[in-house]
């Protein structure tokens, strides 16, 4: 599954199971990824901008080329993310 050319400002995907998604290229803000799976999910040049990724299981998930904050990349970091090519802004 895509999302591309989507807008998913503020979109909520509580305990979804969304392992194998592409969301590559998008500027997420206020998306909440509470106890979701992100199991092989690529996050390729995404923008990340106040989402919420509580209880998610990232550490599996592709963030190469990711533009985040201090707060976002802690908690990712904290999940165990692999976060080596991300920038933090």
């Amino acid at each position: 599954m895509s999302f591309k050319n989507c807008v998913l400002d503020y979109t909520d995907f509580t305990y979804s199971d969304l392992s194998g998604v592409c969301f590559d290229n998008q500027t997420l803000m206020g998306t909440i990824f509470k106890g979701t799976d992100l199991s092989g999910t690529s996050f390729k040049n995404v923008v990340f901008r106040d989402v919420y990724f509580k209880s998610a299981y990232v550490k599996k998930a592709i963030f190469d080329g990711a533009t985040m904050d201090k707060l976002i990349y802690a908690v990712l970091k904290g999940s165990k993310a692999n976060l080596t090519n991300v920038t933090v802004i």
